[in-house]
């Protein structure tokens, strides 16, 4: 009987993996994606770099400057936040994408 349950619950287990992956294999997949890239471009600027700092600054325009600019002077026309999208953009990049 214990047999039985095992290998029911081994199975499981083994199909549960393939439906939720676990996290920190995909984190660590991620360090090996950049340790290698980083290696491989030896330190020149590469799309990943270019998108990185990008996302950086889309992130800081959509964290700090647009609520000063909104708080401090409201009457200047602005576009509509993107913080949604930007988040999505910046968890992906890291890995964190859902």
């Amino acid at each position: 009987m214990a047999g039985w349950l095992t290998s029911l619950l081994g199975i499981g287990g083994r199909v549960l993996d393939k439906i939720l992956p676990d996290r920190a294999k995909f984190q660590e997949k991620n360090l090996e994606i950049n340790a290698e890239t980083e290696r491989a471009s030896g330190g020149r600027m590469t799309p990943r770099k270019l998108m990185m700092y990008l996302l950086c600054l889309l992130f800081a325009w959509e964290v700090v400057a647009r609520p000063i600019i909104v708080t401090y002077w409201p009457e200047t026309p602005l576009p509509q936040s993107m913080l949604k999208e930007v988040m999505l953009a910046v968890s992906s990049l890291f890995g964190l994408g859902f």
